[in-house]
């Protein structure tokens, strides 16, 4: 199975017409580890600058007592120490009581120097307000009511990079909403789905616009919230990885080896293990397969990964168990190496709202296996062998077909990396700009 969604955009937009002051939630984008989330929040903030806006971030990091810029500065780009036991039920009790108290915040502006999570965010400014989001998240949850933020600094625009319990007076607002997999598949997700609906619903139904990330996920949101489908627009999402170059490739062996892995001759899949990504069921497909190739997992552990991950491989023998490779968290220099030594990107995800991995496999160059369910054929295209997530005999046969035949592997790569030049920068900065036009008037 396979499919293909044309990327529609309006190609009339000239950036910087606009000069929009927008404020983005900034904490998704302090994760130094990039999360799907925060990668979006990067790339929306490089597209909107592109277009002639002004961005600032807020923040609802902790900022504790201390006033000094430095100290502000710190406490914009660090998460506070996780507390445990008795300490973590007085700070839960005490947020939850602030979120009751605090209907309405003020956020004040830090060092504009401040580099949030890359050097690209250097120099715009950051509005903190300690403890917002996780305050708001509480009094959402006990009360269904949205907690209002105030800043001094003019802003035209507040752009939610998730459904965030949080609004603003005088200002207009857009929302992005990757998926509703809290709702589609909520086995899946540690969400309270009441609350989850309600905030997602209550988000999207005050928004201006609604932004997403697949026709998958636009299709969602209408049924599950029902939204107004002319209210929703769908940029796609980018990647920033790049492939090797030549000169990379040419020393590949030896950026692998510390892996302890060699070109062509390993099977990848990456992302935060946790139950939508399927990894039980890739393992037990996998230790089916007649092949010496280990399968690498690269990515954190997520929520549920003993009664998932750890469960598939606890009852393995040692050498069963040493097929499988765990890398945890590598930084970006490492996933390019490890997307372009892989024989076959497997990517058995029950559920996806753009699927990012899937994505930058295509740009690296490897073969992709993947799921014939939600945005994966949508972003994938011709370009993917597809096979039933559900059904481990279908992952199973997938990966032997794409590693059993050299000339399907060579034909999927091809067409992988001309199928990723659909999710350029330049077609995503189209497609946004397109749609801050709705705001205009």
């Amino acid at each position: 199975m396979a499919g293909s969604s044309p990327l529609r955009a309006d190609t009339s937009i000239v950036p910087g017409a606009h000069g929009l002051q927008i404020l983005i939630d900034g904490d998704y984008a302090r994760d130094r580890q990039g999360t799907g989330i925060s990668t979006y929040a990067r790339t929306l903030a490089k597209g909107l600058t592109a277009l002639g806006h002004g961005v600032s971030w807020l923040s609802g990091a902790s900022g504790g007592d201390r006033n000094d810029a430095l100290a502000d500065a710190a406490a914009a780009s660090d998460e506070p120490q996780a507390v445990r036991g008795p300490r973590a039920w007085a700070q839960t009790a005490t947020r939850m009581a602030g979120g009751l108290m605090s209907g309405s915040v003020s956020a004040r502006e830090i060092r504009r120097d401040v580099v949030m999570a890359r050097p690209d965010e250097a120099g715009q400014p950051v509005h903190l307000a300690p403890e917002l989001f996780v305050r708001a998240h509480y009094r959402h949850m006990l009360s269904r009511q949205f907690t209002e933020v105030r800043i001094a600094a003019p802003v035209d625009v507040l752009h939610l990079t998730a459904p965030l319990p949080v609004r603003m007076k005088g200002v207009k607002r857009v929302v992005t909403i990757h998926d509703l997999i809290p709702l589609r598949l909520p086995y899946t997700t540690p969400d309270n789905k009441s609350e989850f609906s309600a905030r997602a619903r209550t988000c999207a139904r005050e928004s201006d616009l609604v932004i997403t990330v697949s026709e998958a996920s636009k299709a969602d949101i209408v049924a599950l919230l029902d939204i107004d489908p002319a209210k929703i627009v769908v940029t796609y999402q980018p990647s920033d990885l790049r492939a090797l170059s030549e000169e990379e490739l040419s020393r590949l062996p030896n950026g692998l080896s510390r892996f302890g892995l060699t070109p062509r001759e390993y099977l990848l899949c990456v992302g935060a293990q946790e139950p939508k990504k399927n990894i039980r069921r890739l393992i037990e497909a996998y230790l089916e397969i007649d092949t010496a190739m280990p399968l690498v997992l690269a990515g954190p552990r997520g929520w549920m990964w003993e009664q998932e991950v750890g469960a598939a491989i606890a009852p393995l023998s040692d050498k069963a168990r040493a097929r499988i490779r765990f890398t945890g968290y590598v930084d970006r220099d490492d996933l390019r190496r490890l997307y372009a030594g892989a024989c076959a990107f497997v990517y058995p995800s029950l559920y996806e709202g753009f699927g990012l991995p899937a994505l930058e496999a295509m740009i690296s160059g490897c073969p992709v296996v993947t799921s014939k369910t939600s945005s994966l054929p949508e972003v994938c295209g011709e370009a993917a062998a597809y096979v039933d997530p559900f059904e481990r005999d279908s992952i199973r046969k997938g990966i032997e077909q794409v590693i059993g035949d050299a000339s399907l592997r060579a034909k999927l790569a091809q067409a992988g990396r001309e199928r990723a030049q659909v999710f350029s920068f330049e077609t995503y900065l189209t497609a946004l700009g397109g749609a801050y036009s709705r705001l205009a008037g």
